[in-house]
């Protein structure tokens, strides 16, 4: 006698489970067939398959179980399977078959009255259930019994996904065909294996967030299976092992690593902007983002402390320029820093050894992206506001705006001339300040334009808050009041008309917002490590910053495809991607 417990609330057997369960994992408002066809497994079912392998029509059991699966849920007749197939080449290839290769009409309405007649009832009750599962999730897939079509907005999910599919293959092959050449990883003399195959492990890596040893050495099995090589063949000697990953890394320097990702970023973007149509204006935000550091430091030069405010004590830093437009941020230059051996001190009077200097940091990015990118300005937070990056700025040509520091001499000329109750900005020309420049003197002055905005203080994208940096008190509750910038764009306060455009100008400020969150993402990307070598955990952000950039291009181009207004959130959010990709990745191994 069977388990009792072995049949659910249907009526269906263990099988039946596991198929629902499938659908009831994948399935959310985005799935369409396309996706749901790759995932499930329905191969527990070919035992009652009533055809057998000798007979005339050899179409495989899992593609055809899938399209009788489809046309039911769909509450299509099976005849028409074969039309419905050919003018939808993406399902029909998630579903198994070959593009040349669809069976017709009657083929389909023969085998389900001969071939399927055993399983008939499941395929009905399965259907019943899946398309339960999209109505209540408002997925397009099914009939949706009781609801209208657009109510489940079914005709702008399937456009997305759709999109959603076709995009995220250009630009994985844009990856392949750009992104890769760009990534040199030295190879033994007369490897077994192609550079391809360590930057595709990479990508597997980074969207599973994999170790380096353990991840190379489970998805090179994989790789290995795939290519159909034997353990006793040399790949198991200089092949795609976790330790073969480690030792290709440390054989880069960290300037060489920087280079090939800088590389990498400009090849993409500049493949991907003839078709791309990136809104105007872009501007382009610099910033130092913190990865978390645990562990011994000793001998250590690129870790350095962390702000009080973090939760951890000990960081890498890395400097990163990303465009920020609407609906896009990408990352398009990056540069580590904090180490005082990669940084000019003897540039700048006094020589004094500092991990680095925003100024510089600023410079060296410059250099890197304005051969590609020609922002309108660039957005910089308060912790750049230095004469030395408006000595930088000045000397690449670019435009700037930055929270400038509330000091003594800003606190006071704010509050003689920001009349905080009419809400009324004020523009000094000609502000000067004074820092060490480098090539210059210690004491150097410099020009710029300073903006005093009515606005608080603690809010976040300002960097102000209730924490204060090294040498800085903490601003009095009671003067808490203003924000002031630098600039060098056109800004006044003769009239009302420029004032009103001066508060606009500064308000774009906010394009940046998205940047903490866009750090966030790129470590979500990132493959973990132990590896003290700092070489290898710079090529794991610098990879992730590839990885992460393909995602905001997939998701950029179904937006524009959608010919809706752009959100500065995405559409596709990166676990969605990420899945899409782990999707891809799982049928090319």
């Amino acid at each position: 006698m069977s388990d009792p417990s072995a049949v659910d609330e249907l009526g269906s057997g263990p099988a039946l489970n596991m198929i629902s369960q499938q659908a009831d994992d994948v399935i959310d408002d985005g799935t369409d067939w396309a996706d749901l066809g790759q995932e499930l497994d329905v191969s527990m079912y070919q035992r009652d398959d009533a055809y057998p392998e000798w007979h005339a029509e050899t179409t495989d059991f899992e593609p055809m179980f899938l399209a009788m699966l489809w046309a039911k849920t769909e509450d299509e007749s099976v005849t028409g399977l074969s039309d419905r197939l050919k003018s939808n080449p993406e399902t029909a290839e998630a579903f198994g078959f070959s593009e040349d290769d669809i069976p017709h009409g009657d083929t389909f309405a023969r085998a389900w009255r001969e071939r399927f007649e055993s399983l008939q009832g499941t395929i009905e009750t399965t259907a019943k259930t899946i398309d339960e599962i999209a109505t209540e999730r408002g997925s397009p897939i099914g009939g949706h019994t009781g609801l209208e079509f657009e109510e489940t907005d079914g005709t702008s999910k399937r456009t997305e996904q759709r999109l959603l599919r076709k995009k995220t293959k250009e630009v994985l092959n844009e990856m392949a065909g750009v992104v890769f050449p760009a990534l040199d990883l030295p190879r033994p003399k007369n490897a077994i294996y192609d550079q391809d195959d360590m930057l595709e492990l990479m990508t597997i890596m980074g969207m599973k967030g994999v170790a380096a040893n353990n991840g190379a050495d489970l998805h090179g099995d994989k790789l290995a299976d795939k290519k159909d090589i034997q353990p006793s063949d040399p790949f198991y000697e200089d092949g795609m092992r976790g330790e073969t990953l480690l030792n290709a890394i440390h054989k880069l320097s960290v300037n060489a690593i920087t280079d090939m990702v800088n590389s990498a970023a400009h090849r993409a973007l500049t493949r991907i902007k003839p078709y791309a149509e990136f809104p105007d204006p872009v501007f382009m935000a610099i910033d130092i983002t913190y990865v978390a550091y645990y562990g011994e430091r000793e001998g250590l030069k690129w870790v350095s402390g962390t702000p009080d405010h973090k939760q951890y004590k000990w960081c890498h830093k890395f400097a990163t320029a990303t465009l920020v437009g609407e609906g896009v941020h990408m990352v398009v230059g990056m540069l580590p820093v904090g180490n005082p051996d990669f940084t000019d001190n003897q540039a700048y009077p006094g020589g004094e050894e500092k991990s680095y200097v925003a100024g510089d940091v600023v410079r060296k990015l410059l250099s890197k992206t304005k051969r590609h990118v020609t922002p309108r300005c660039v957005y910089a937070d308060r912790a750049f506001a230095s004469a030395d990056t408006i000595a930088a700025f000045e000397q690449h040509n670019m435009r700037y705006l930055m929270p400038a520091p509330r000091n003594d001499r800003t606190k006071l000329w704010l509050k003689r001339n920001v009349d905080m109750e009419q809400g009324i900005v004020s523009v000094e020309q000609e502000w000067a300040l004074r820092g060490a420049v480098k090539h210059g003197v210690s004491n150097e002055r410099v020009t710029t334009t300073l903006i005093g905005l009515p606005g608080d203080p603690d809010d976040e994208q300002y960097g102000y808050g209730e924490t204060a940096d090294e040498g800085e008190e903490l601003i009095p509750e009671e003067d808490q009041a203003a924000v002031p910038f630098y600039t060098n764009t056109h800004a006044d306060d003769e009239i009302a008309l420029d004032r009103r455009q001066t508060k606009r100008k500064v308000e774009q400020y906010n394009r940046r917002g998205g940047i903490e969150t866009a750090y966030k993402k790129i470590k979500e990307f990132a493959a973990w490590t132990t590896s003290k070598e700092f070489e290898v955990r710079l090529w794991h952000f610098g990879f992730a910053v590839l990885l992460y950039n393909a995602w905001l291009m997939v998701d950029f181009l179904v937006q524009a495809g959608l010919d809706r207004e752009f959100r500065s959130k995405p559409r596709i959010t990166a676990q969605r991607f990420l899945s899409f990709l782990d999707r891809q990745l799982t049928r090319l191994i």
